[in-house]
Order: C-alpha cells, then sequence, then structure tokens
C-alpha cells in the first residue's frame, strides 16, 4: 500500500495560515480527517519550559493555524501534552507560547496529569496514555522536526512519547532504556494513540543535541502525512538520516503501522532536493541496531555517550528528578555529582536541563565513527 506524504515550503511562521491549507488539499482537506461536532486533540511538542525562538517546542503559530482549521470543519480543538518537567505545567504553556495562542482562540487546554489515564500491555511492556488522548474523537499530531541524541530523529512517532502523563516518561526510559528496545516501546505507542493526521512543524527545527540542547536551523517545511511513519522517513531523508537506523521507524514497520520504504512513499509538493537543508548537524549516536549483537557485545565498553555537566548549571535539580537510574545525585551548591557506573545513557537529564549545561559527551571511539559518517555523508551530497 502506498502512504501519501504531503510536503510544502514554508520559509516564515507568518505564512503559515496559507501553506497550511496547501499542504492539507492533497490528502483530502482537514475535512478528510474531521467531522462537525467531533472532539479533536491537538498533541504539539511541549517538551520543556523554552520560547519559540529555541525551536525546542512546535511553534505556536502552528497551533493556531491548525485550531482555526479543525474549526473551520466543524471540530472542537483541545490542546494537550505532557511535558518532560510536570513541575511547573503553566510556566511551560506561558513561556511556549501555547497558553496565549489557546487563551487568544477559545480553545480548551488540557492536562494529561489530572484526567486519568489507562493502561497497556505490548510485546512485553507495560506503558498508560492519558484518558484525554483516549477520548477524543480525533487526534492531530504536531511535532517539531528535531534531531535527538538516543533516538537520532523526533518527529511524528516519537512525539506521541507525550502521551504518557506525568514522570511515568522516566521511569520508562529506564526500563527501556536500549535504544531498540525504547523503539520498540515507541512503536507500541503508536499502535494504541494511532493519530489520524501528523503535521510536522519543520519551518524551524533544531539540529545537532536534540531535543532541546541543540541549535535552531531554518528548514523551511511543513509536512503531513496521514502516515506518521512515512512522514518520518521523508524528514530523515531531507536531513540526511538513514531511515533504517531509527529504532522506532523499523519498529514500527514491523508491526505494519507504516511504511519507511521511500518506493511505498508517494511525495506531493517539491523534490526533496529543493528543500534538502546544506551542513545540516546530527548529533554524535551510532546506529547500534544495524550492527551485529556479538559485535556490540564486544565494542560496548568502548561506545558510550554520558552526561557532562558545564559551568552554566545554576543547581536546579531538575536533572537529578529526572534521572531514572539514580547516577545523579543533588550536592548543595555545587552541580549534582554523577556516577558514570550507574548510568543507563537514556539522556533524560541533557533532555530536561533549561540552561543547556549538560551536554551527551560520546567516546572517543564513537566521536570517531561520527566523524567518517559525517564526512561519507558530505562525500554523497556534494
Amino acid at each position: 500500500m502506498t502512504a501519501l506524504v504531503s510536503l510544502q515550503s514554508c520559509s516564515g511562521y507568518t505564512q503559515v495560515d496559507a501553506v497550511l491549507s496547501a499542504l492539507l488539499a492533497p490528502l483530502g482537506g482537514l475535512g478528510a480527517f474531521v467531522r462537525p461536532g467531533q472532539r479533536v486533540l491537538l498533541k504539539p511538542n511541549l517538551l520543556m519550559d523554552a520560547t519559540p525562538e529555541q525551536a525546542v517546542t512546535t511553534h505556536p503559530e502552528i497551533v493556531r493555524a491548525v485550531l482555526r482549521a479543525v474549526r473551520a470543519a466543524g471540530g472542537v480543538p483541545l490542546v494537550g501534552d505532557s511535558p518532560a518537567d510536570v513541575t511547573d505545567l503553566d510556566r511551560v504553556w506561558e513561556h511556549s507560547g501555547l497558553a496565549a495562542v489557546c487563551a487568544a482562540e477559545g480553545a480548551e487546554r488540557v492536562g494529561f496529569e489530572s484526567g486519568g489515564s489507562a493502561t497497556f500491555t505490548r510485546h512485553g511492556r507495560t506503558f498508560s496514555i492519558a484518558r484525554a488522548v483516549l477520548d477524543a474523537d480525533v487526534v492531530i499530531n504536531l511535532p517539531k522536526v528535531k534531531t535527538h541524541v538516543l533516538t537520532r530523529l523526533t518527529c511524528g512517532v516519537k512525539n506521541l512519547y507525550g502521551t504518557v502523563p506525568g514522570f511515568q516518561k522516566t521511569t520508562l526510559h529506564k526500563l527501556h532504556h536500549i535504544p531498540a528496545d525504547f523503539g520498540g516501546l515507541l512503536a507500541d505507542i503508536l499502535g494504541v494513540v494511532r493519530p489520524a493526521l501528523t503535521i510536522a512543524d519543520g519551518v524551524v527545527g533544531m539540529q545537532g543535541d536534540g531535543p532541546s540542547a541543540g541549535t535552531p536551523a531554518a528548514l523551511g517545511f511543513l509536512a503531513a502525512s496521514s502516515d506518521p511513519v512515512a512522514l518520518d522517513t521523508i524528514v530523515c531523508r531531507l536531513l540526511g538520516i538513514d531511515p533504517a537506523g531509527v529504532a522506532h521507524l523499523t519498529a514500527a514497520v514491523a508491526l505494519g503501522l507504516g511504511t519507511n520504504r521511500i518506493e511505498a512513499i508517494e511525495l506531493k509538493g517539491p523534490a526533496l532536493d529543493a528543500l534538502r537543508p546544506a551542513d545540516f548537524i546530527l548529533p554524535a549516536t551510532l546506529e547500534l541496531n544495524k550492527i551485529p549483537r556479538w559485535v556490540v557485545r564486544l565494542v560496548q565498553p568502548l561506545i558510550w555517550n554520558r552526561p557532562r555537566l558545564g559551568p552554566a548549571c545554576v543547581y536546579c535539580g531538575l536533572c537529578v528528578r529526572a534521572c531514572p537510574a539514580g547516577a545523579l545525585t543533588v550536592r548543595t551548591g555545587q552541580s549534582p555529582a554523577f556516577d558514570s557506573r550507574l548510568c543507563i545513557e537514556c539522556c533524560c537529564c541533557h533532555e530536561i536541563c533549561p540552561q543547556k549545561a549538560i551536554r551527551m559527551l560520546p567516546s572517543p571511539a564513537l566521536r570517531a565513527v561520527h566523524a567518517v559518517r559525517h564526512a561519507l555523508r558530505r562525500l554523497r551530497w556534494s
């Protein structure tokens, strides 16, 4: 079966309203997904306390445009997510600009932490999904296009991790810290949530050490599809990421939840070469799932990606609370102490740090591999 992905260039957020209708037209317009009277949950990326200019969260103008389109189709829009740190939700909503958008557009703001959840077990993995997600008639997934130091890409499929409420996300990172296993968990979540439509914010994305400590990158596109796996595959091709090396995409394909075969994807819009960014920076991670297991076991002591705390640390303690393995402990007036023996390399501390004081430092062997891969990539596209 062919999956349809719509792609449109969009150089700035003032153009989103005009571009959105053209983006959705090949998919049948928003009316193909939303019927009058339906409760439609918009699920942006609301990772942490960050402003739109930092490119960590879905830009508020994307949410505003989709809110208006949902209402024009007769739907009742709601906006919800569960950030990585749920200790000050109001601050996250305010700084992201989404609180102001919801207020201005008269849309209900939904907290995933307070509305209850349902528990699912899939393929030996147990997790909860917020009731607000399950009770919605339609889920529209609004991810931010970013690199990710653990999963390589966070976009359509990875964005659904925010449907897991509260600090359970941290616990699941501990239980499923091996990239292939965590990818399987993300695929299982996709299998439960099954968004009707995914619209990716690639106007300004994030490169480097995403999902929070990278740098903004002007990518200039919006993408949409009813198949988030196919959408993520197209985004991978744009950014120079091998989709076969993204564990949650291969896991989702194995479960029949989408396709990552480029020949099975019908692309509507500009050719990928016309939008491909120059010198896009990828995170220094290694595609271990493509290497035989006996080789992985042999080189494992040489391959690691561990946090390093820098001088920007303000001793807020968020990383300590986020660490599922107890590898970080509070020290009064100092940066937290780090025990490398306990670290499971889940990147939770890096993801939650509001000061970008934590870098995921690859081992010398991993840095060498990354340098070779980057050189080959530049040679391939030169």
